[in-house]
């Protein structure tokens, strides 16, 4: 499969930026503010500027402000099976785990807005919740690298193993398997032919995986050397192609 060499989330933007007018623009006249917004609002965000045009599992949703304007959106789920996961990676079932489930950030939006919008969400999804890692995804098919994850001190963990698993399309809908299980009740191909004739399949491909773990020093600690032998260099891109490249394990900032 071939993957294109530039984000689609950057190529929407650009599109957003000529379709827009200058008193469409924004001027800074406040300070930037990070708050918890209303599922609905974040939705209608993600999907004007998300590869995926969906919200996945995403259940907490913050938002960047200046002013009125909201510039950035990230939303948080819990993982569905937490327990697999955690054994996977080598973390025990007491920590309490998270995904980072979908971001997008608007044209006019400061290049520090994603980061600063993650960095800070983690921060009060730590506090409130007590959340103690975040996993997060960037998809090669949608031109990604995880550049937003890298630029908020994520640890990088590799690619995903799909294990030949497929997506379905079912009625113009792209599902995961078992979302299509819960909705529909199988996933045999008569029973969905009965649904929607002309379903599809997608192969589902691997992807880049990041870590956030959060917590007071010590704690931190202690789940870096859970996660050692997972850490990989960042993957970096160099005219337009992903490669990896040495770059210094997350280590010091996860302890600083």
């Amino acid at each position: 499969m071939s993957q294109p060499l530039t984000c689609w989330q950057y190529l929407r933007k650009l599109s957003k930026r000529h379709e827009s007018s200058p008193s469409d623009r924004v001027v800074y006249e406040s300070r930037p503010e990070i708050c918890m917004i209303e599922y609905s609002a974040a939705r209608e965000f993600i999907l004007e500027y998300e590869w995926l045009g969906n919200m996945g599992t995403s259940k907490y949703c913050f938002g960047l402000m200046f002013g009125t304007h909201l510039a950035a959106v990230v939303c948080y789920g819990p993982l569905v099976a937490p327990s697999g996961y955690l054994r996977l990676i080598g973390l025990d079932e007491s920590v309490q785990f998270w995904q980072l489930c979908r971001g997008a950030s608007t044209y006019w939006a400061p290049k520090w807005s994603g980061s600063m919008l993650i960095s800070r969400s983690l921060t009060l999804i730590r506090n409130s919740y007590g959340v103690d890692a975040v996993i997060a995804y960037a998809d090669p098919a949608a031109g990604e690298i995880g550049t937003i994850y890298q630029a908020s001190n994520a640890i990088y963990i590799g690619m995903t193993s799909p294990g030949g698993g497929k997506k379905y399309i079912i009625n113009g809908k792209l599902y995961d398997p078992r979302k299509v299980h819960k909705k529909f009740g199988s996933r045999s191909r008569d029973h969905l032919l009965q649904i929607d004739p002309n379903y599809q399949t997608q192969q589902i491909h691997s992807k880049h995986r990041y870590l956030f773990l959060l917590g007071n020093r010590v704690h931190r600690r202690r789940l870096v050397e859970s996660v050692r032998h997972l850490i990989r260099p960042y993957p970096k891109r160099k005219f337009g192609i992903e490669q990896s490249v040495a770059k210094p394990l997350y280590l010091t900032t996860a302890l600083s």
